[in-house]
């Protein structure tokens, strides 16, 4: 029992007391105990208003009411949670001119949004880049301001993009390249950059590559006609042939390069519209690809495995789907050893996206290589791949199809244990087979 509860227990013995004693002298023991009692009782609710009227008045501790026992516990108590709240209110008003003073220091536009996409704060980039105002613009809906519709369906859809890309409102020479983040519970973090130079010098490149790749297939499809007559010719010794024979495949090869060079460079610089596209029958173009791999003689019969849905079609430009299927599985059975078991499947994941999958019990791929096998020209195993034909080129090609019918891909491997290569599309591209479905 701490010293404020004695206080006020022996406060109450010597009230009662004094009633007693009041009792005894007037010979009205009982009504003198209760008006000591009641006595007492006012001058506690008389202290509890002065106590009500501190707190009212903003708990200066200049102005707290005088008392002991509890009510001087209780005072005591109030004073320090308000001088720990008072603290931590310091504090965090510290923390959030940081965080402002960071976000004001970013170069990219920062705004917080609501989840309806009002605008609650943003910062000096965002006036500089998106043409906002303080505090005309707080409060604003974002899509009132910024108007590109593709900025709208990024803004509400339901599953995030990693990136979008749109015209500026006020300089239509500017692209911006923008990012939406869950913030908090009901918040929203947006991210604007200006990537016009990158966008331009990406430009360039890909006019480059197409117009040097243009420039050398011509030169390449004259020399191989020449090394194809040449190498037949029975004047020509045998030593002479077979060099004939090995430059022949090496332009062969180099045409093909420039060819799926092309095919890249024509797949960047276009897109597909939501609703381009014909019925692709997936199913029966992955049973075709096994079929005319075992009869090529490029795998044995049993070794491809396929499980498709064949009620499920895709909306897709169809030379790009089989692109994307030769590729993938042309790939699983060259960069492996002979007979290993190849799967190729095709379903609807629980989302909708429609999925294929190519995967391998074959020699897996090291963790560090995985991130990278999309690039253009990387190869795992340099030797290997230009033996067995390969340029470098193939899983650029399937990822920038996949994008571009609103896709990704997702390459997951463990060495000596296999690979899996999964392609998922755009739940909206996946349609119901009918009876005259598309054959591929």
């Amino acid at each position: 029992m701490n010293k404020f509860w004695s206080q006020e227990i022996w406060r109450l013995v010597w009230v009662i007391a004094t009633g007693v004693v009041a009792g005894l002298m007037t010979s009205q023991l009982w009504p003198a105990i209760a008006i000591a009692l009641l006595a007492y009782s006012a001058w506690l609710l008389h202290r509890l208003f002065q106590l009500n009227r501190w707190i009212q008045k903003g708990l200066k501790r200049s102005e707290a009411p005088n008392a002991s026992g509890v009510l001087e516990n209780i005072i005591s108590n109030i004073y320090r949670l308000k001088t720990s709240r008072k603290r931590g209110k310091k504090r965090l008003a510290q923390l959030l001119g940081q965080f402002r003073a960071s976000a004001e220091a970013l170069p990219d536009a920062t705004v917080i949004l609501t989840t309806s996409g009002e605008i609650q704060w943003f910062n000096e980039a965002a006036e500089n880049l998106l043409g906002l105002q303080t505090p005309r613009d707080l409060g604003q809906r974002i899509d009132n301001l910024l108007r590109d519709p593709e900025f709208r369906k990024f803004l509400f859809a339901k599953s995030r993009k990693e990136e979008l890309r749109f015209t500026s409102p006020l300089d239509k020479s500017v692209i911006f390249s923008c990012r939406l983040i869950n913030y908090g519970k009901e918040n929203l973090l947006l991210t604007v950059r200006d990537v016009s130079i990158r966008e331009r010098v990406d430009r360039v490149r890909r006019e480059f590559v197409s117009n040097a790749s243009h420039e050398l297939r011509t030169p390449l499809t004259v020399m191989r006609g020449y090394l194809e007559v040449m190498s037949t010719d029975n004047k020509c010794s045998a030593d002479v042939q077979e060099k004939m024979r090995i430059i022949l495949q090496q332009t062969t090869q180099m045409e093909t390069i420039i060819n799926e060079m092309l095919t890249l460079s024509s797949l960047e610089s276009s897109s597909l519209g939501p609703d381009e596209g014909e019925v692709v029958d997936v199913a029966a173009l992955l049973q075709t690809l096994a079929t005319d791999a075992v009869q090529s003689g490029k795998t044995l019969p049993g070794q491809i495995t396929v499980s498709v849905d064949e009620s499920l079609c895709l909306k897709a430009m169809q030379p790009e789907i089989i692109s994307v299927c030769s590729n993938l599985l042309y790939n699983a059975l060259q960069h492996n050893p002979d007979q290993t078991p190849v799967e190729l499947q095709w379903f609807s994941s629980g989302s909708g996206a429609p999925c294929l999958v190519v995967s391998d019990d074959g020699e897996g791929i090291e963790q560090r290589h995985l991130g990278r096998l999309t690039e253009r020209f990387y190869r795992v195993d340099s030797s290997r791949s230009r033996e067995s034909g390969g340029t470098g080129l193939g899983l650029a090609i399937v990822k920038h199809i996949v994008q571009r019918h609103g896709g990704h891909i997702d390459i997951s491997s463990t060495p000596t244990v296999g690979s899996s290569f999964t392609c998922c599309f755009a739940a909206s591209r996946a349609v119901e087979c009918t009876t005259d479905k598309i054959s591929s």
